[in-house]
């Protein structure tokens, strides 16, 4: 009797055990695109007239290196929208990902924290309302804020 009270608390025990560590990573991730949404959030305010937008699905752009030199607000658009969805995980390996990690405008692919098949959307409306989602596995974080 004694062995089947300690099993069933063993089991017990390790079934809260895999809930705590499933519910741990699924809080990182949100805090994650959170994070990522944010850090998309102040790129766009730092750079109003850059005309951001990306989609859902659409890989990053060819990248512009604005470390090396001045670009114009488009441009500094381009690199920031390209270094944010390399940022996001479902393109790290994309040829414009490894010009920018080669410019160093992202730490080494062993050193980046990034969302499984993590993915983004930026929508910009002519009255500067900035909506901007990150999806990754089946999960959405949705930020909005203003340009």
């Amino acid at each position: 009797m004694a062995v089947l009270v300690v099993g069933v608390g063993a089991l017990g025990t390790a079934k809260l055990t895999m809930l705590s560590t499933q519910n741990n990573r699924a809080a990182l991730e949100h805090s994650l695109a959170t994070m990522f949404a944010e850090d998309m959030l102040e790129r766009i305010r730092a750079n109003p007239q850059g005309g951001y937008g990306a989609a859902l699905g659409d890989a990053p752009s060819a990248f512009v290196d604005c470390l090396s030199g001045s670009c114009s607000p488009p441009q500094l658009a381009a690199f920031d929208t390209a270094v944010w969805k390399c940022s996001l995980g479902r393109w790290l390996d994309e040829g414009p990902c490894g010009e920018a990690r080669a410019a160093g405008a992202l730490p080494t692919r062993r050193q980046q924290a990034a969302l499984p098949g993590g993915d983004g959307r930026v929508q910009v409306d002519a009255a500067g309302a900035v909506s901007v989602a990150v999806a990754w596995g089946a999960s959405v974080a949705v930020l909005e804020g203003r340009r």
